[in-house]
């Protein structure tokens, strides 16, 4: 224990006030800098760990890639309207018929094969008919005869090209993501010769809809809440069809070519596959992913 000698005497008055107070009044102020500086320091610590957890949560999966061949397209007049002919028979010079290629005019109507073989009006009225693909057959019976000079004419498909023309990737989010918006979504696409970035087109639905700068993306399964018909937004258990335009883009897609696909949704983690394609290609349908 310190022993108090008599002499000794404490310091007292306003001077040591003023530095008594003064030295409160500064440790409180650097005492409030350290707190908000801790705070801000915190704050920014937690915006990136959000940031980085949805840079690594955010993303797509690809389920698959399917290449698709164009058809080789021809036309040819299969009749002409003699004012009193109701049955049309042609045989085209080129088979087998692709089927859901088929479409008939004769100025006033319009149809279209199913698939299956018959043909289908899809403007005007009292005319029917079927295709036969592989003797390449088509025939029509009208209700009334065409008035003369009436040309009937016949668009076809007929074998395809040697090259993919179109790609179409199914997609869906990786575990854990959240929703992505498929306005602000790039891919990257090459074939080692040509390289593309495309951007999403909201209008375009098909393939014959769209350029070499965009693609098209249509929902195969909407899980909810559903917000792509709305919003055009993914969210997790859906699956959006991708379709692309390789030949409008400039990509040649022949036999054993490789392709680089890259999804680059505007945040999170870039998704890349990378496949060759078939040595023959020997049907109009393909997976090759």
């Amino acid at each position: 224990m310190r022993k108090i000698w008599i002499k000794e005497r404490g310091e007292y008055g306003i001077g040591t006030l003023i530095v008594f107070i003064a030295i409160i009044i500064v440790a409180a102020v650097a005492a409030s800098v350290i707190i908000q500086t801790a705070y801000v320091l915190q704050q920014q610590a937690e915006e990136t760990g959000d940031i980085a957890r949805q840079d690594v949560c955010t993303g797509f999966k690809i389920i698959t890639v399917e290449g698709i061949r164009d058809d080789y397209m021809y036309q040819e007049n299969i009749g002409t309207g003699d004012g009193s002919t109701t049955e049309f028979t042609a045989q085209v010079n080129h088979g087998p018929i692709n089927p859901n290629t088929v479409e008939i005019t004769d100025g006033t109507n319009v149809l279209r094969d199913d698939g299956t073989g018959k043909l289908v009006l899809v403007s005007g009225s009292g005319v029917q008919g079927w295709v036969g693909y592989d003797n390449r057959t088509i025939h029509l019976t009208y209700s009334t005869a065409p008035s003369l000079g009436t040309t009937i004419s016949a668009k076809y498909g007929s074998g395809y090209r040697r090259t993919i023309s179109y790609l179409e990737l199914k997609v869906g989010l990786i575990a854990g993501s959240p929703p992505i918006a498929m306005d602000s979504v790039l891919i990257e696409i090459t074939d080692g010769y040509t390289d593309a970035t495309i951007t999403y087109n909201a209008t375009a639905t098909n393939y014959s809809s769209l350029d070499g700068e965009h693609f098209a993306a249509v929902i195969a399964r909407d899980m909810p809440p559903s917000n792509w018909g709305r919003d055009r937004v993914m969210t997790a258990g859906d699956v959006v069809r991708i379709y692309i335009n390789a030949s409008a883009i400039g990509l040649y897609l022949e036999p054993q070519t490789h392709v680089m696909i890259k999804l680059i949704p505007k945040h999170g983690v870039p998704n890349l596959v990378e496949f060759t394609t078939p040595a023959t290609y020997t049907t109009k349908y393909m997976e090759l992913w």
